[in-house]
């Protein structure tokens, strides 16, 4: 028990679309926009926590609370304001850190049929990898760095995979 005069829930946000709706965008958990942020609107691109994206890799629409979406969207809306061709196919990323507890997501699990574990689970220092027909959807280091670049490749590949070589950490992901 600990005693406080206030308490901060933080439980997840809602997109405020109501100007985009006033100016006639398609919106549904966001503002609708195509893999180079555009929205129904020709003119008007839409980047950050408001985008709705038709992403390009997950074949699906996501709208991420991340600020790597604020970051790294407006180049994109930018390429294709200048008449240029550009497409946001960052996936979604997370990372926290909790006393002696680092993680690292990367992908999206939506669908999968299997997780699969590499390293020590009981020493908290492994990955865990979602799967879909054995093709890498998602992965999330824990205590284990500088292998979110591999994990992303495996994502984008879209290739099948041999569960047991995922799984194996003498195989380098580079290898899988």
């Amino acid at each position: 028990t600990l005693d406080a005069d206030a308490v901060l829930v933080a439980i997840g946000a809602a997109p405020n679309v109501t100007l985009a709706q006033e100016a006639g965008l398609e919106v549904d958990n966001g503002v609708l926009v195509d893999a180079s942020l555009r929205t129904s609107d020709p003119d008007i691109y839409a980047v950050g926590d408001i985008a709705s994206e038709a992403h390009p890799t997950l074949n699906k629409r996501v709208r991420v609370e991340h600020w790597a979406n604020a970051l790294n969207q407006p180049a994109v809306a930018a390429t294709g304001m200048l008449g240029g061709t550009a497409s946001y196919d960052e996936l979604p990323y997370f990372y926290t850190d909790q006393y002696d507890l680092g993680m690292e997501y990367i992908g999206d699990i939506a669908g999968y049929d299997r997780v699969v574990f590499r390293g020590d689970v009981a020493k908290r220092e492994f990955i865990a990898f979602w799967l879909k027909d054995n093709h890498v959807l998602a992965g999330m280091n824990v205590n284990i760095w500088d292998v979110v670049d591999p994990i992303k490749a495996l994502i984008k590949s879209g290739r099948q995979i041999d569960p047991e070589r995922l799984a194996d950490p003498t195989v380098p992901l580079e290898d899988i």
